[in-house]
C-alpha cells in the first residue's frame, strides 16, 4: 500500500511543478476566444470555458453554456448542443435545481441518441448517474457509470474513462465497500496524473477520505497535503476548505488538537468566504468544541457562529428535500415510461409474432380455395370495375347537363334581358333623336334672332338721327331701352332652358347608347390577341378622351408591361371596352379628387404641392391566368357600397356624369364571356385598385369542348 502511495507522490510531484508553470487556462480560453475561428470551434470553446468555472463561477459558467447552446441552435451543430446542455445541466445540479437538470440531461439525451453521438450519450448517462448519487442512491448511481465506462472503452475515450472511474470510486466509498472505492479510484488518479487532467486534486481528496475512513490517517494526510498546491492554483476555496476541515478531522482523531485547531480555523475562514455553510457549520462546531475547556468566550462565538450556519443548512436542506422529492418523483417517471415502453416493444413483438402465425396458417387452409376462387373473384372484380366505369360516366354526364342548363338558362336571361333593352333603346331614341334636334335647332334660332335684334337696333338708331336729326324724348328713350333689355332677358331664358333640354336630351341618349352597348355583350369572335397591345391603346384612347372631356383634367399615367405575357384568345373589342370602362373610371376618380383638393387648398398650386393624380396599368402573368391591375390614387370606393359596384344602373358618379352600365358591363365579359375574375382593392380617400384574370386557355374552346361530350 505504501509503495502504491510513494509512486503516487512522485508522479504527483512531477505534475504539479509543470501545472505551476503554465498559464490560466480561464485565461488561456478567453484569449482563443477573443480570436476569429469557426462557429463549430467557438460552440467548444464556450463548452471549455464554462468547465473552467463551474465550480469557482457558477453564474458565469452558466452564461458561456447558454451562448454555446444559442449558437449551435443558430448554426444546427447538434454535437455542441448537446455538450452545452450536458454542461448547462451539470451547473444547474450545483446549484440545486435539480428538476431543470434532470429535463436538460434527458434532453441532451434524446439529441445524442438520435445522431448516434456515442461520447453525449455517455457524457449525458454519467451526469444522471451523478443526479442519482447527489439523491443518496448511489447503487442506481453505479449503474449508470458503468453504462458509462463501457461506451467510453468502446470508442477508446481515455477521458470519459477516466470520469467514469472517479464517480464509482466516490460511490463505492459512500456505500462503504472501501476495497471497491480505492481500487477505482487509484485506477482513475494513476490515469489522470500520466494524462495530467485537472481531476488530479479531485482524486487526491477522494484516497484521503478512502484511507480516512480505513484508519490510515498518515497516508490519509499525505494526499490531504498533495491536494492542496492545485486547490490553491485553481482558486477553488470550496474544495480546499473542506480538504482542511477534512484534515483537521484527523488531527484530532490522532489527538494532535493544535493542528486540529490550526487547520480547522482555515476551513472555517475559507467557508465563510465562499459562503459553504455546511463547513461553516463543521469548523465551527469542532472549534467551540475545542476551546470549551480553555477559553469559554471563543467557543462561545464559534458556538453562535455554527448555530447560524446550522439554521441556514436546515432551511437548505429543507428546500433541497422539496426538490428532492420532485426529482425522485420526475426520475420515478422516466424509469415508469422507459418500463412501460419496453414492456409495450415486447407486447408488440408477441402480437405480431401471433398474427404472423394465424395468417400462416390460414394461407395454408385457404391455398385449395384460393385457386378455385380465383377466377370468379376475377370475373367480380371485372364487374365492379365496370360498374364504376359506369357510375363515373353518369355522374360526369349529370354534372355537365346540369352546368349546360344552368349556362343556357343564363344565356336565355342575358338574350331576353338584351332584347328588352334593345327595343326600350330603340323605341326611345327616336324621339330623343327629334327633341335633341329640334333643341340644338332652337338655341341657333334664338342666338340668331338675338344677334338680328341687335343689328336692327343698330340700324335704327343710325337711320334716324340721320333723317330727323333730332335725338327721342328721354322718356321714350327710356322705354325703348327697357323693352329691349326685357325682349333680351326673355330671349336669354329661353337659350338656358334649351341649352338645358338639349344637355339632359344629350344625357338620356348617352344611356341609351349604353344599354345598347351592354346587349351586345358577346358578339364579336375569339381572336388570338396581344393584351399589352390592347391595353395601352385603349389607356391612351381614355386619358385623352378625359383630356378632351374636362380642359382642366391632367394626370399621370403609367403602363408596365410584362414581355413575356402570351397571346391569348378573347374577343379584342369586348377587352378593349373593359378596359376604356377601368380607364375611364380611374381617371375619372383622380381628377375628381384633385377638384376637391383644389377646392379645399384654394388654388391649383397647392394641389400641386399636395396631390399629383396618378393612374398606373400592370400587366402580368399568373399559373394560369393573365393578370391586369388598374390602379389609381384617387377617392377610393367606400365600404358600404363596395359590394353593389358592379350592379346594373349603380354609379357614385354625380348625377349626368354615368349611367352606372360600365362595370356591369365589364364583369359580364369578364366573367360570364371570358370565364375570368374581376375585383377590386381598396381603400376609402387613398385609391383603388382593379383586377382583371383572363385564362390562358380560351375559355370559349373549353365551353366548346363541353358542349361536344
Amino acid at each position: 500500500m505504501k509503495a502504491i502511495a510513494s509512486t503516487h507522490l512522485v508522479c504527483l510531484a512531477l505534475f504539479v511543478n509543470a501545472a505551476f508553470a503554465q498559464i490560466s487556462p480561464v485565461d488561456s480560453l478567453k484569449k482563443v476566444l477573443s480570436q476569429p475561428m469557426a462557429d463549430t470551434a467557438r460552440v467548444f470553446t464556450l463548452d471549455q470555458l464554462s468547465l473552467r468555472l463551474m465550480y469557482s463561477k457558477p453564474v458565469v459558467a452558466m452564461q458561456y453554456s447558454q451562448e454555446g447552446l444559442d449558437l449551435a441552435e443558430k448554426i444546427n451543430f447538434p454535437r455542441g448542443k448537446v455538450r452545452n446542455m450536458n454542461r448547462l445541466g451539470s451547473i444547474l445540479r450545483f446549484t440545486s435545481n435539480y428538476a431543470e437538470a434532470l429535463e436538460m440531461h434527458f434532453n441532451a439525451l434524446k439529441i445524442a441518441e438520435k445522431i448516434d453521438y456515442q461520447e453525449g450519450v455517455a457524457r449525458t448517462l454519467n451526469n444522471i448517474g451523478i443526479l442519482y448519487s447527489e439523491q443518496k442512491e448511489s447503487k442506481k448511481a453505479i449503474e449508470y457509470y458503468f453504462k458509462t465506462k463501457v461506451i467510453a472503452e468502446k470508442i477508446n475515450d481515455q477521458n470519459l474513462l477516466q470520469i467514469s472511474l472517479v464517480n464509482l470510486g466516490t460511490d463505492y466509498a459512500l456505500l462503504n465497500q472501501t476495497d471497491s472505492a480505492r481500487f477505482y479510484t487509484e485506477a482513475a488518479y494513476e490515469m489522470a496524473v500520466r494524462r495530467k487532467s485537472s481531476n488530479v486534486p479531485v482524486l487526491l481528496m477522494n484516497l484521503g477520505n478512502i484511507y480516512n475512513r480505513m484508519g490510515n490517517y498518515p497516508l490519509s494526510l499525505q494526499y490531504y497535503r498533495s491536494a492542496l498546491p492545485y486547490l490553491k492554483a485553481a482558486d477553488n476555496n470550496r474544495l480546499l476548505s473542506q480538504t482542511y476541515f477534512e484534515m483537521a478531522e484527523v488531527f484530532k482523531a490522532r489527538k494532535r488538537l493544535d493542528s486540529c485547531q490550526y487547520y480547522a480555523q482555515k476551513s472555517l475562514s475559507l467557508s465563510r468566504e465562499v459562503n459553504n455553510t455546511k463547513y461553516i457549520y463543521e469548523a465551527g462546531t469542532l472549534l467551540a468544541s475545542l476551546y470549551e475547556s480553555s477559553d469559554k468566550a471563543k467557543a462561545y462565538d464559534y458556538f453562535k457562529l455554527a448555530a447560524v450556519a446550522k439554521d441556514s443548512i436546515f432551511s437548505e436542506e429543507k428546500t433541497k428535500q422539496i426538490q428532492n422529492l420532485g426529482l425522485n418523483e420526475q426520475l420515478r417517471q422516466q424509469e415508469l415510461s422507459a418500463t412501460r415502453k419496453e414492456f409495450e416493444n415486447q407486447r408488440r413483438m408477441y402480437l405480431l409474432f401471433g398474427v404472423m402465425g394465424v395468417i400462416l396458417i390460414v394461407m395454408v387452409i385457404l391455398y385449395r380455395n384460393n385457386i378455385q376462387k380465383n377466377r370468379a373473384n376475377e370475373l367480380l372484380h371485372k364487374q365492379k370495375e365496370a360498374i364504376q366505369t359506369q357510375k363515373k360516366q353518369l355522374q360526369t354526364s349529370l354534372e355537365t347537363l346540369k352546368n349546360t342548363q344552368a349556362q343556357l338558362i343564363q344565356r336565355e336571361k342575358l338574350a331576353s334581358l338584351g332584347e328588352l333593352t334593345t327595343g326600350i333603346a330603340h323605341e326611345i331614341q327616336n324621339p330623343l333623336n327629334f327633341v335633341n334636334n329640334f333643341a340644338d335647332i332652337s338655341v341657333g334660332m334664338v342666338q340668331e334672332l338675338m344677334e338680328i335684334k341687335e343689328e336692327v337696333k343698330a340700324r335704327t338708331n343710325s337711320v334716324a338721327a340721320v333723317q330727323t336729326g333730332v335725338e327721342l324724348p328721354p322718356e321714350i328713350k327710356a322705354q325703348n331701352e327697357e323693352d329691349e333689355v326685357l325682349e333680351m332677358e326673355l330671349l336669354g331664358s329661353l337659350e338656358k332652358t334649351l341649352q338645358k333640354v338639349t344637355n339632359h336630351g344629350q344625357r338620356a341618349s348617352d344611356i341609351v347608347k349604353s344599354m345598347l352597348e351592354h346587349s351586345r355583350t358577346g358578339t364579336g369572335e375569339p381572336d388570338i390577341t396581344n393584351i399589352n397591345k390592347i391595353v395601352d391603346e385603349y389607356l391612351r384612347l381614355a386619358f385623352h378622351g378625359m383630356k378632351a372631356k374636362y380642359k382642366n383634367f391632367n394626370s399621370a399615367y403609367e403602363f408596365v408591361a410584362d414581355e413575356n405575357l402570351p397571346d391569348i384568345t378573347v374577343v379584342p373589342q369586348d377587352i378593349g371596352r373593359v378596359m376604356m370602362n377601368l380607364c375611364n373610371n380611374a381617371f375619372y376618380s383622380v381628377n375628381f379628387k384633385a377638384n376637391q383638393t383644389s377646392k379645399q387648398n384654394d388654388g391649383m398650386m397647392a394641389v400641386l404641392a399636395t396631390y399629383q393624380p396618378n393612374v398606373t396599368v400592370i400587366t402580368k402573368k399568373g399559373k394560369d391566368m393573365i393578370e391586369i391591375h388598374v390602379k389609381d390614387n384617387g377617392t377610393g370606393i367606400a365600404d358600404n357600397v363596395r359590394g353593389k359596384i358592379f350592379q346594373p344602373f349603380f354609379t357614385t358618379k354625380p348625377t349626368g356624369e354615368g349611367a352606372g352600365l360600365g362595370l356591369s358591363l365589364s364583369y359580364d365579359i369578364v366573367v360570364k364571356g371570358h370565364g375570368g375574375t374581376i375585383d377590386v382593392e381598396t381603400v376609402e380617400g387613398e385609391g383603388a385598385t382593379f383586377i382583371v384574370k383572363l385564362p390562358i386557355k380560351s375559355f370559349a374552346e373549353e365551353e366548346k369542348k363541353k358542349a361536344k361530350k
